[in-house]
């Protein structure tokens, strides 16, 4: 397996969220008041944490701990255009992989996108753990529990404010979040020290439900015999109002554009004289 040197992959990542900026700020300089990026999200040490790591740090904070994780393991960087606001590929995810560990770890980092400042939206760990030496899956479920609290209405699924304070059952209960679409956020090893990654955030935004102001947990086990032992666990957070906020800044960007676009186009028109009939 190869690996990439962290000062390599940290100036790759420098260098693209550089770029990001310079297209964004271009960008801006061309369209009339273009929609202000989403403020970071509170990171306050009461926010729920992957190994230190939480939603709204910047990405190179996020590039720090992961650096400082891997212990030189292989770090990556998920990235792809912003259709309508740079046509270069900018970072948008950051994973590595830990091989040698015990249990085999990997850890991915989701980042919201331009126009807004590149922040940490999600975060996620994934555990794999030797089928032929698991865990029982009540000691893993104590540890969970331990980390993020008791589940308040369902399996392995927690919910906090903006300030970290974890949700009462009956609001979890009202807003059904648990049976809410997801985002489809897989925890996968790194394929180089960059690679095309298509975050979810480029999708349109959903409409805005009651769950979408909070940071979620989730977390999923994968057992043996009867739920007695557990070979494979994911625990994932997701500052659900950070997102959709990076998502709708981004519409509100290409809409301004689309609009300064089409007042120029019709004021070009208007400068032209009539053929003679």
């Amino acid at each position: 397996m190869t690996h990439f040197p962290a000062p390599t992959v940290a100036t790759r990542l420098v260098a693209a969220l550089a770029i990001a900026a310079g297209v964004v700020t271009l960008h801006a300089q061309s369209r009339a008041q273009s929609a202000p990026a989403p403020a970071a999200a509170a990171t306050a040490a009461t926010l729920p944490d992957v190994v230190g790591i939480r939603t709204g740090i910047t990405a190179q904070a996020a590039y720090d701990l992961l650096k400082a994780r891997s212990a030189g393991g292989k770090i990556g960087i998920g990235q792809f255009p912003v259709a309508g606001v740079t046509d270069k590929p900018v970072p948008n995810s950051m994973s590595v992989e830990l091989p040698n560990s015990n249990p085999h770890e990997t850890l991915t980092v989701w980042l919201t996108t331009p126009p807004s400042e590149q922040v940490v939206w999600a975060v996620g760990r994934r555990l794999q753990i030797d089928p032929a030496k698991p865990l029982l899956t009540s000691t893993v479920v104590a540890g969970l529990k331990q980390k993020y609290g008791a589940e308040a209405a369902y399996e392995y699924f927690w919910e906090y404010d903006a300030q970290g304070r974890q949700q009462p059952p009956a609001r979890m209960l009202a807003a059904n979040c648990v049976n809410i679409g997801k985002w489809n956020l897989p925890i996968v090893a790194p394929t180089g020290a960059t690679y095309d990654y298509v975050t979810p955030l480029l999708m349109a935004p959903a409409p805005r439900t009651a769950c979408d102001s909070l940071v979620e947990v989730i977390a999923r086990i994968q057992t043996l015999q009867d739920r007695t032992y557990t070979v494979l666990v994911e625990v994932t957070i997701s500052d659900l109002d950070l997102a959709h906020r990076s998502q709708e800044a981004r519409m509100a960007f290409i809409a301004n554009g689309n609009a300064t676009q089409n007042k120029e186009e019709l004021d070009k028109a208007r400068q032209r004289n009539a053929p003679a009939f």
